[in-house]
């Protein structure tokens, strides 16, 4: 971000990245107004995890937190459609390479699917309306009241990434020795977190951070692999018992070739975790944040 660097005050960063990020979620909501498209309800939750995260790393600096339990309704209202979304699409693409005579009972899953699409639509309308009117408002009045000491690349928040680094170490560890879905969900959120958050100090820190997101990215992509197959093989496993005939045999059949998809997510994922704890990378990224 112009004009900000690692001598600027943390509470002037702030108060700019909070503003900035804000910025972002209105441009994709008014992108929403007429009809909540697919990749326009991905792009607004990635812009409202990517506030939540500035709202979460400078809430020592005002009456942020509050604020953060609202744009986590607002995340959680987009994942809900963006859910149906994702596997809609997934079983439209798997139908497609079926032949016609076996289509049927993916169409019919699929129907089943996006049934509760309606109702999740109406909920995150009502949820966006909330924040338009209440938080928006709100937030761009605190934000301009942030204030604090600090440097935004001083020691503190070379501390705050330093701690989280760690909680993504031991969750690796965690997942190492109990490889479960439950697992991988927990290191693959935070993750996540410490992407985002390596990205709100990257104008301060931008050698050190690039490195450390270029280490990031390759592993929350095969995490997330790994999370959706994990997700399908729920949904695939709740039609296999409690979907009608022609759902439970769609679902069946789908069961085998999703186990076999989610097993090479897993192997992928031991891979770049094992190139993440290599001793050299890991010791490399502790040592950039000294």
């Amino acid at each position: 971000m112009r004009g900000l660097g690692p001598k600027s005050r943390l509470a002037e960063a702030a108060r700019r990245l909070v503003t900035s990020r804000l910025a972002d979620v209105r441009h994709e909501e008014d992108g929403l107004a007429e009809q909540l498209s697919e990749d326009g309800v991905h792009d607004l939750r990635v812009d409202t995890r990517r506030l939540r995260a500035a709202l979460k790393v400078f809430r020592g600096l005002g009456a942020l937190e509050p604020l953060e339990r609202e744009v986590k309704k607002l995340q959680d209202a987009l994942g809900e459609v963006r859910d149906v979304h994702v596997q809609g699409a997934w079983l439209k693409q798997v139908a497609r390479r079926e032949k016609p005579s076996k289509r049927a009972g993916l169409e019919a899953l699929r129907a089943s699917v996006e049934a509760r699409l309606d109702a999740q639509e109406k909920r995150l309308r009502r949820v966006m309306r909330r924040w338009a009117e209440r938080t928006v408002p709100t937030l761009l009045h605190e934000a301009k009241r942030l204030e604090g000491p600090g440097r935004y690349g001083g020691r503190r928040v070379r501390e705050q990434l330093r701690r989280r680094l760690r909680k993504v170490e031991r969750l690796l560890e965690a997942y190492a020795a109990a490889p479960d879905a439950l697992t991988a969900h927990e290191l693959r959120k935070e993750v996540k977190k410490l992407r985002y958050e390596a990205e709100i100090f990257r104008p301060a820190l931008r050698r050190k951070m690039e490195a450390l997101l270029e280490a990031l990215v390759p592993l929350q992509e095969v995490l997330g692999e790994l999370h959706d197959s994990d997700v399908r093989l729920e949904l695939l496993e709740h039609f296999a018992a409690g979907g009608t005939a022609t759902e439970r045999t769609a679902a069946r059949r789908l069961l085998e070739q999703v186990r076999e998809e989610r097993a090479e997510c897993a192997a992928h994922t031991a891979r770049e975790l094992q190139r993440w704890r290599a001793e050299e990378l890991a010791r490399g990224l502790r040592q950039l944040l000294k």
